[in-house]
């Protein structure tokens, strides 16, 4: 995109800034993360307290998704996101200076776990709901494609660096790393242009709707619940994000404790299996545009079935160290792969098809019914992984996916979903051709001329 001289200069400004800002701040986050999974793996012996970690971001992010997806809606999207990293920069500062007077430990690591977990779901929305205002909806499929490929190789870098460092150095200076790369982020966001596509007039509807608090941040509820596509959207994240534990603890679970892997051995495992997003990245944003996000979603969710299963065969095979490094590696390629083909597709979707007036409060929304199981997904996957019983776990997940996408992307669904997408795509190219044909008769040869915030 960066080289594309039909797409305007700032635009392409704007994506190379919002990518190398993603790119920086995801290497420091999976160093850190890295870190801290393998020290409570580590040090605790057990899969339950990595959980605690994971559910307690995940019930504070629950909790507040509401209230991110109202500001960022009616409030000041780059002020909501400049400084939100800035405090993160300064919790990750805290962490780094605790560290100087005393050793790490878990209530150290859960405290800031909770702190950022106060700021990520105002950042996160607000980046959400400003992508068609950062880049045209044209160009929507193919900004999310290549970000994802370009993150894919933080993926790669991030654990194999996370291992390394973590076999080098102290804990305060792999904080010391990851505070560097949030400072670095946060500078980069201010030459962001939040303002290109923005149009003042999409907004007036908050307006027109009432400004009663409980009216406004019931809106998002309001609207899906209008549509069956988006309330089965709802469901269907709900009951899939129940099983994210397979993903996040059953590898670490079984490399550590079940295979014996060091940590560096741990990182190269997981940069391997961050192939399959750079893949993954660069597929989804060179192939046409989608004809029907929700089909290839499908194709996802019986991919992933598969996999859970797929995923037991380390500990059965016999294999060795490096053998069981590439398996375990290609089984992580094949579910970071898969994952590009259910994420990008309903992002697209999203981005196209909801109203940017409320787009925030739609967004916060669905992740509160697809996020607030999580945390008890994740409790219970930790919980049962400590027993040992991963063949009945691994096998009732699959079962499970596959349900999920046999009952709930039925014909109807996929049908009426597709009727959505192809409507939101006309009328998107219907307001891009008036625009052009109004742009040409009052300032002839000035295309890339946009309205200022």
């Amino acid at each position: 995109m960066i080289s594309d001289k039909g797409i305007p200069f700032h635009e392409r400004l704007n994506f190379a800034v919002y990518a190398l800002s993603r790119f920086i701040l995801s290497v420091g986050s999976y160093i850190y993360l890295f870190s801290v999974s393998y020290y409570i793996m580590y040090e605790t012996g057990s899969a339950l307290y990595f959980s605690i970690n994971m559910a307690i971001s995940l019930v504070v992010t629950v909790a507040l998704l509401p209230f991110s997806g109202l500001l960022s809606d009616l409030g000041n999207k780059r002020k909501i996101i400049i400084t939100g990293e800035a405090l993160n920069t300064l919790v990750i500062l805290g962490l780094f200076i605790y560290t100087l007077f005393f050793e790490i430990n878990l209530a150290a690591i859960y405290i800031v776990t909770f702190l950022n977990s106060l700021i990520e779901p105002f950042v996160s929305n607000s980046f959400q709901t400003s992508i068609t205002e950062l880049f045209h909806k044209d160009r929507v499929q193919k900004v999310m494609g290549y970000t994802s490929a370009i993150l894919s190789s933080t993926v790669i870098l991030g654990p194999i660096l996370g291992g390394i460092l973590f076999g080098l150095l102290s804990f305060n200076h792999i904080i010391l790393i990851f505070f560097i790369g949030f400072l670095l982020s946060t500078a980069l966001d201010f030459l962001l242009r939040f303002d290109l596509y923005y149009k003042e007039e999409v907004y007036e509807e908050n307006f027109h709707e009432g400004t009663g608090f409980k009216k406004d941040i019931s809106a998002g509820f309001r609207y899906i619940f209008k549509s069956e596509v988006f309330r089965s959207l709802l469901i269907i994240g709900a009951l899939v994000n129940f099983t994210t534990g397979i993903v996040s603890i059953f590898p670490e679970k079984m490399m550590i404790f079940e295979l014996g892997f060091p940590p560096e051995t741990v990182g190269v495992v997981n940069a391997i299996a961050g192939l399959g997003v750079l893949i993954g990245g660069i597929t989804v944003a060179r192939i046409k545009q989608f004809d029907n996000p929700f089909m290839t979603m499908k194709g996802g969710f019986f991919a992933m079935a598969a996999l859970c299963i797929a995923y037991l065969a380390p500990l059965h095979l016999g294999l060795g160290m490096l053998p069981n490094m590439l398996l375990i590696g290609l089984i992580g390629i094949g579910f970071t792969l898969t994952f590009q083909f259910i994420n990008v597709p309903l992002g697209v979707f999203m981005q196209l098809v909801i109203p940017q007036h409320i787009k925030g409060r739609v967004f916060s929304t669905i992740s509160l019914f697809s996020m607030s199981i999580m945390p008890l997904g994740a409790i219970v996957y930790g919980y049962l992984y400590d027993l040992e019983i991963y063949w009945a776990i691994n096998l009732v997940t699959s079962a499970a996916v596959i349900s999920i996408a046999m009952i709930f992307f039925n014909k109807k669904l996929i049908h009426m979903s597709k009727e959505m997408y192809q409507e939101a795509k006309a009328e998107e190219t219907e307001k891009v051709d008036t625009s052009v044909a109004e742009a040409d008769s009052v300032v002839g040869d000035s295309p890339e001329l946009q309205p200022e915030r």
